[in-house]
């Protein structure tokens, strides 16, 4: 088998049954499988995604793994040559394997290949790529110095050498989009199941890089990645971040006693600040609601949106006022994150099979989910 596809999920089913829809367009006529792993989810994911995917491999796990150790045991059942790790709050473009196999076989050695990701309002996300987190350019980032400071080590956080647009080597990596040989990962010793949660990618990357191989950031496989919503930025979303920081750099780099006393002060201080940050979604005033796609499902919506505007069309402009939802049986999703990069605005994507509408108009807060009737 050529690819494997596998994704986690951890009570976030109707994301997931949003993405598969997306990687089921990007897997067809190829020799590969997808491969759900779940977290021991409350949310009644086993039956919503069961009845509706039956040709998606599924692992139904008694209890909460974290990301790794549930990566670790996914890919221990794969068959493809290659792997494909996705979060379950992305929507790929149907071309995106086409993309990446074609880099890959231009790069032999390559290690880890990452894409260009952009929000649910189609702005860049510049985790896209990344360099390593040395103690003073995570300082940089947390602080914003590296807005400031644009030189090296101060801005080398989100690898500054390369542009959004640019392909070309990079150090690390995120897990919401990764993809390397099943082999490559195997050598590596998978994802350390140390880290709970966070940190397990970075670790991976630079594990990678360390044996020799190259990792690259490839802004022509794109996929939308919303963010905030595989993971809630609570207490417990804090402490994990707290802990994998310092994991990694207990496992990589050699840190004096007085330089991490004064690490973790910062560390501890700076989280305290940020958990009190509200983190649902603000409620939305929009000036006009616009649907882009047929006729049929238009008028479903008009239901739920009296002053709805129809357009066959994905409109070439957008104001920011303004919310569109797009028809994604109407358009290839290529096209969407196309215009989406070219006109960054309020977006909601609808699924007529699973009767869903989903969207995030702010990479840090949780998403939106609307059922349609």
């Amino acid at each position: 088998m050529k690819f494997s596809i596998i994704i986690l999920n951890y009570n976030v089913k109707h994301f997931v049954a949003a993405c598969l829809q997306t990687v089921q367009k990007a897997v067809a006529g190829k020799d590969a499988e997808i491969i759900v792993a779940d977290n021991a989810s409350t949310d009644g994911s086993r039956d919503y995604l069961e009845s509706r995917f039956k040709q998606v491999k599924f692992l139904w796990f008694d209890q909460n793994y974290g990301f790794a150790k549930a990566y670790n045991k996914a890919v221990k059942q794969a068959q493809g040559e290659y792997l494909l790790i996705l979060n379950p709050d992305t929507l790929v473009s149907e071309n995106l394997l086409d993309e990446l196999e074609k880099f890959a076989e231009l790069h032999p050695g390559f290690g880890i290949i990452g894409g260009k990701m952009i929000d649910g309002t189609g702005r860049f996300l510049p985790e896209s790529k990344r360099g390593v987190p040395f103690p003073i350019t995570a300082f940089s980032r947390l602080t914003g110095l590296y807005k400031i400071l644009q030189f090296k080590p101060f801005n080398t956080y989100y690898a500054s050498h390369l542009k959004e647009n640019q392909s070309g080597k990079v150090a690390v990596l995120t897990g919401a989009f990764m993809f390397m040989h099943k082999a490559t990962y195997e050598k590596a010793g998978g994802f350390d199941e140390r880290y709970f949660m966070y940190g397990e990618d970075i670790d991976l990357s630079y594990t990678v890089s360390k044996s020799g191989k190259t990792n690259f950031y490839l802004p022509s496989a794109k996929i939308i990645h919303f963010k905030g919503e595989s993971s809630r930025k609570d207490q417990q979303y804090f402490n994990n971040f707290f802990e994998s920081t310092f994991e990694f750099y207990h496992k990589h780099f050699r840190c004096f006693p007085v330089q991490e006393f004064l690490m973790k002060q910062f560390f501890k201080l700076w989280f305290k600040l940020r958990k009190n940050r509200q983190f649902e979604h603000p409620p939305a005033d929009y000036k006009s609601v616009v649907f882009a796609g047929s006729e049929k499902e238009f008028q479903k919506l008009q239901k739920l949106f009296p002053a709805i505007v129809h357009s066959p069309d994905i409109p070439a402009e957008i104001t920011t006022e303004s919310l569109l939802i797009v028809d994604t049986s109407a358009f290839p999703f290529s096209q969407i994150i196309q215009s989406m990069e070219s006109n960054p605005a309020h977006y909601r994507f609808y699924f007529p099979g699973l009767n869903l509408l989903i969207g995030s108009d702010d990479r840090n807060h949780t998403g939106h989910v609307q059922l349609i009737s």
